[in-house]
């Protein structure tokens, strides 16, 4: 935090422990005027209306402290918020005025004794493991319900085993483990939840003819279109503080085998894409590779045909569509060269224009949906078609960047070459 910072803090903190920073309401009338929502500070005998001199120095110094870098990577601006207003409502039941230093040392210090490393469990439906217990995707793990698995968690209170075990019974386990404050750990493990969607759906969907609408992976913390409520369980990493998140949502559960782990391990890079998003530096490849794959479980989990079409074309778009040009054409030509040249025999080179062509018809129905408003002009084997070319693409750019491309630059400038080859056959 710079030292002018520190001084704005000062001067905000001089104004919030005087009496300006306080509105002075005698009657009844006066505090129906002021409104139920307007911002107060309780003591332990009554609650104080702030003024508006007392409500924008308490907002300077919380974006202040919302910026602070070290604080806004392990903490959510709601938690920083709220722990501005408890500090400064802490000094005022003690009636002592700190300092900036002093204000600043205890709002970041009770901010960084929640960051931790915490589990998280939810159910994941729609998954059926038909010869494993447990399959490891990276930091995640997806297993059967087994309550040896929370042997360390410290059961008390209303939330007991019995009620873990028969609330979380419906469905597969899965568990992963992430560091940050509590909301900031949910948001992390949240969007690990749906990188692994995405790589299970993107599994089905080279595995499987239609999965992209005949399967629907779910976990609880994503409750669409649930009728009964879904709950997520979390404790910290050394067993303590067990909580009960209560969320409120029938599909052909998307199979797997151990023979069909070992394949997509071995040949689809299964163990890669997992490890995605616990990579603390990515390359520019990896990070559209990402992308694609949230785009995948959004259109995994989205129930309506047009839109997961939509969402599919945005998997596409993470690689081909960054520099000005025809973005029609920039689809075709990158998806096209993969699909044909990456070593997956998807399609053949005497298809190769057939297919570019068929490509430019998807993507016009794509942009009829998304300018014009269309919504009936995608039929099933369109919306099968693409998710099974998606699917490989996003392998095939796995392959790709394991074989040391960092760029889309540099997978353009191959896509590129090897169409000139293809229009000048």
């Amino acid at each position: 935090m710079t030292p002018k910072e520190k001084r704005i803090i000062g001067a905000d903190l001089t104004t919030l422990f005087s009496l300006k920073a306080f509105l002075v309401l005698n009657t009844i009338e006066e505090w129906k005027a002021v409104g139920f929502f307007h911002p107060t500070v309780r003591t332990d005998e009554n609650s104080h209306p702030l003024s508006e001199a007392g409500i924008s120095a308490l907002r300077r110094i919380t974006s202040i402290m919302e910026n602070d870098p070290a604080l806004r990577k392990a903490c959510s601006q709601h938690e920083i918020a709220l722990q501005v207003h408890t500090s400064y409502e802490g000094w005022i039941k003690r009636s002592l005025q700190p300092d900036a230093d002093e204000f600043i040392q205890e709002c970041t210090g009770s901010l960084m004794a929640t960051v931790k490393e915490r589990f998280h469990l939810v159910v994941l439906d729609g998954l059926e493991l038909k010869d494993l217990d447990q399959v490891e995707l990276g930091t995640i793990s997806i297993c059967r319900p087994d309550m040896k698995l929370l042997s360390a968690v410290q059961f008390g209170g209303a939330i007991t085993a019995d009620w873990i075990e028969r609330d979380f019974s419906k469905g597969l386990w899965l568990i992963g483990k992430t560091e940050g404050s509590p909301e900031i750990s949910l948001e992390r493990f949240d969007h690990q939840t749906l990188l692994v969607i995405g790589i299970l759906a993107v599994c089905g969907a080279v595995l499987y003819e239609g999965s992209i609408w005949r399967s629907h992976l779910r976990a609880g913390l994503s409750p669409h279109r649930q009728t009964m409520p879904t709950s997520v369980f979390r404790w910290d990493a050394e067993g303590g503080a067990p909580t009960i998140s209560r969320l409120w949502e029938e599909d052909q559960k998307l199979p797997l085998d151990a023979k069909l782990i070992d394949y997509l391990r071995e040949h689809c890079f299964l163990n890669q894409l997992a490890a995605l998003s616990s990579q603390e530096e990515k390359t520019q490849l990896q990070q559209s590779i990402e992308r694609a794959l949230y785009w995948f479980a959004d259109a995994h989990g989205d129930r309506n045909t047009t839109m997961r079409f939509v969402k599919l074309w945005s998997c596409v778009e993470c690689f081909f569509a960054f520099q000005e040009e025809d973005i029609t054409e920039a689809n075709a030509r990158g998806m096209a060269t993969i699909l044909t040249f990456s070593g997956y025999q998807v399609w053949t080179v005497e298809d190769y224009s057939k297919m570019k062509s068929r490509l430019k018809e998807l993507y016009g129905l794509r942009s009829r949906a998304v300018h014009r408003a269309e919504f009936d002009e995608v039929q099933l084997v369109d919306l099968r078609d693409l998710s099974r070319w998606v699917a490989w693409l996003i392998i095939s750019m796995t392959a790709l960047a394991e074989r040391g491309y960092r760029t889309l630059g540099q997978v353009k400038e191959q896509t590129d070459r090897l169409d000139a080859q293809m229009r000048g056959a």
